[in-house]
Order: structure tokens, then sequence, then C-alpha cells
């Protein structure tokens, strides 16, 4: 009796240890399985990190090339407007000045025939005194 119990028992027993093992085996494939999955994230995790700072990176370059160019973009727009200034300078000086010449010409002009009127002048005097002497010469001078 005790030998077919013994045998049923020990095979209940082998049945419990075999379940229990292969529940513990199981688990274990669940657990390494988990850190797999774990350890794959993991590395998905620096991945993205590092896509992420190079991306960061990437627009920070971009950020830093435009706010070059407009600061270029505002320099050459200062200087047209400086440049402009300076022609409208020049040119309002070049207007300025050929207003100047006219009106430098025209005085020229006034005090050449005022000048000629009274060289005219004192020649018809000079003449009128040269008669003058003269008849006072013929006359005796006295």
């Amino acid at each position: 009796m005790f030998g077919k119990e013994n045998k049923e028992v020990k095979v209940l027993i082998q049945d419990a240890v075999m379940a229990g093992i292969k529940n513990a085996i199981a688990d274990t494939k669940s657990a390494l399985g988990k850190l797999n999955q774990i350890a794959k994230l993991n590395e998905e995790i620096e991945g993205l990190k590092i896509e992420k700072n190079s991306r960061e990176w990437e627009y920070k370059k971009k950020e830093e090339e435009i706010e070059h160019k407009v600061g270029l973009e505002r320099k050459r727009q200062e200087f047209e407007v400086e440049q402009a200034k300076r022609e409208a300078t020049v040119a309002l000086r070049e207007e300025n000045l050929a207003a100047e010449k006219k009106q430098f010409e025209t005085n020229m002009k006034f005090i050449q025939d005022r000048f000629e009127k009274e060289v005219g002048y004192l020649k018809d005097i000079l003449s009128q005194v040269l008669k003058c002497v003269q008849e006072v010469k013929k006359n005796g001078g006295s």
C-alpha cells in the first residue's frame, strides 16, 4: 500500500515541482523579455535624446545664421540710407553751386557793364578835358 501511494506522492511531488520550475522558468523568461524590452527602450531613449540635441543644435545654428543675415541686411539698409543721404546732399550742393555760379555770372556781367560805362564816361570826360586844354593852348594859355 505504501508503495503505490509513495509512487503517487512522488509523481505528484515531481509534477508540482516541475510545474513550479516551469512557472519559474516562464516568469524568468517573461522578466528577461521585459528587461530586454527595457534595454531596447533605454537605447531608443538615448537615440532620441541624441537626435533631439542634434535638432536643437541645428535649430540654434539656423537661428544664428538668420540673426546674422538680418544683421547684414540691417547694415546694408543703413549703408543705403547713408549713401542716399550723401547723394542727396551732393545733388543739393551741385544745384546750389550752379545757382551760385549763375548769380556770380550775372553779377560779373553787371559789374563789367557798369565798368565799361564808367570807362566810357571817363573817356568822354578825358576827351572833353583834352579839348579844353588844346583850346587853352591855342588861345594863349591865359
